[in-house]
């Protein structure tokens, strides 16, 4: 996944990191054209010209330096996060969410940020922090159904793959939100790696009836006729 389909720039730091997340995770299910980006809060129009990007430059410099000296203040990490994220620089809005983290825990939790790391772990192929950012968004928001399944995409793209925990993790978003179809459609794949025909038939079945315009099942029925017919399984990229 490119991280320019995040949404970055968003006024409100909360809102940001939560909507970047469901950003990507609409953009999975349906294949949207990715969202624009926004300009950052107060930097918009009125900075043009040579004297309004210096003058932007140093507002954004004097928020970074502000966290690298109080390495302790929880809010000056967060929103040294927020200008890297607005800028785009996601590594960056990484490393401070992470400084954040370890000073606060629970005021963390409260920005809905762990899934933005998860979900950026995930994009370097680090299934396994990616794995942990995202049961940290689980346990701040347990009724929340995508974050299973992403938990869950976790397992199948390792090397090798690991279909029964990503099993488990898609009937707890299923549990949740019955007809999910982003669920329903991650349920397949990890049939399929078990090589369990018949659950993967009957999974496409059941998301042809629930989301019978998810754009994946083409492409999915295609998937469990290669296994029924002894091919071998290549999980299909969204």
């Amino acid at each position: 996944m490119d991280k320019n389909k995040y949404l970055v720039g968003l006024i409100g730091l909360a809102i940001g990191f939560i909507i970047s997340f469901f950003l990507t995770q609409n953009y999975n299910r349906s294949n949207a054209a990715p969202a624009a980006s926004v300009a950052p809060p107060g930097m918009a129009g009125g900075a043009g010209g040579a004297g309004g990007q210096q003058a932007m430059m140093g507002q954004i410099q004097q928020v970074i330096d502000k966290a690298k000296n109080g390495p302790d203040d929880f809010q000056a990490q967060v929103e040294a996060a927020k200008v890297f994220n607005q800028i785009g620089r996601v590594a960056e809005t990484a490393d401070y969410l992470k400084k954040a983290y370890a000073i606060d825990p629970n005021k963390f939790n409260e920005l809905g940020a762990a899934a933005f790391l998860g979900q950026y772990y995930f994009d370097q192929k680090n299934y396994d922090e990616a794995e942990t950012w995202f049961n940290r968004a689980i346990k701040a928001d347990p009724k929340e159904a995508d974050l299973y399944v992403a938990l869950a995409e976790t397992y199948v793209q390792r090397e090798p793959p690991q279909p029964d925990q990503a099993v488990a993790q898609l009937q707890q978003a299923l549990g949740v939100d019955p007809k999910n179809g982003h669920a329903l459609g991650h349920l397949v794949e990890a049939y399929a790696l078990k090589k369990d025909a018949r659950l993967a038939e009957e999974t496409v079945k059941r998301l042809k009836e629930t989301d019978p315009t998810n754009q994946r099942i083409s492409v999915l029925e295609k998937l469990v006729a290669d296994l029924k017919a002894g091919k071998a399984v290549t999980i299909p990229k969204e």
